[in-house]
């Protein structure tokens, strides 16, 4: 595995709202000798609801990332680098 599957991979969750969740989450990043995980479907949900839909009635997946124009969008917090 290079680093720059891990570095994608970091990023992408870094820009996802706060609230989605996907089984995917729990599996760990592969380390440097391992491929990456095969499953190729994710199945999602918003944490807000407890279901398939956020909030907002629109589906929970992986277009939920910021910058968004869904009202239930939630960034991480991150902190200055000042």
């Amino acid at each position: 595995m290079d680093e720059s599957y891990r570095q994608q991979v970091e990023d992408q969750l870094r820009t996802r709202c706060i609230h989605l969740r996907t089984k995917e989450a729990f599996v760990g990043l592969p380390s440097e000798h391992e491929e990456a995980f095969p499953a190729d479907a994710a199945i999602w949900w918003c944490d807000e609801t407890g279901e398939p839909l956020g909030p907002d009635g629109h589906a929970a997946d992986e277009g939920c990332h910021g910058p968004c124009d869904r009202p239930c969008f939630q960034a991480p917090i991150r902190p200055s680098l000042q």
